[in-house]
C-alpha cells in the first residue's frame, strides 16, 4: 500500500481483510472506533488509540495533536505504519469544516513522515484509510 489517504467503502469485511493483510506484510495498524462525530470524540478516539508523544491533556489545539501524533507515530519502531477510520463519514456529516481539518492532519503527517530532512533520514510510510459509506471503490483521496 502507498503512502497517503486511501477510501474504501464503510465494509466490515472489506476493512478487516485490509486489516488482515495489512499485518502480515509487517504493518503496524492502528484503527480508530465508530462514531466519531465531532471533533471532542475524535480527539478522545485518537488519545484511545494513536500514539502520542507527548499526550494531548486537552482538546483545544489541532497544532498540538498534529505535533503529538507525529511524534508519536515517528518513534515506533516500525516503518510501514497504517491507521483504518471506520465509517469517517460519520465526522464529515456531522461537521465537514473539522473533517477538513482532520484530513489536513493526516496529510501531512503522511508526508512528513515519508521526508528524509523531517525524520533525518528514519522515513516511515503512513497509510491512512478512510472507510466511507459513499465510496464505491478503492481510491487515494486528496484533501
Amino acid at each position: 500500500m502507498e503512502r497517503g489517504l486511501h477510501s474504501l467503502p464503510c465494509d466490515l469485511r472489506l476493512l478487516c481483510s485490509t486489516e488482515d493483510q495489512l499485518h502480515s506484510e509487517g504493518w503496524t495498524v492502528f484503527r480508530l472506533p465508530q462514531n466519531i462525530v465531532d471533533k471532542d470524540s475524535f480527539f478522545d478516539a485518537v488519545r484511545q488509540t494513536l500514539p502520542l508523544d507527548p499526550p494531548l491533556m486537552t482538546n483545544r489545539s489541532w497544532d498540538a495533536l498534529a505535533d503529538s501524533l507525529w511524534q508519536g507515530l515517528y518513534c515506533l519502531p516500525n516503518n510501514r505504519l497504517a491507521i483504518i477510520w471506520p465509517d469517517s463519514n460519520a465526522l464529515a456529516t456531522g461537521d465537514a469544516k473539522d473533517y477538513k481539518t482532520v484530513v489536513g492532519i493526516l496529510t501531512d503527517c503522511s508526508e512528513l513522515l515519508a521526508d528524509a530532512t523531517a525524520t533525518n533520514g528514519r522515513t516511515k510510510t503512513l497509510a491512512v484509510i478512510l472507510a466511507q459509506q459513499s465510496a464505491s471503490s478503492a481510491s487515494q483521496i486528496q484533501p
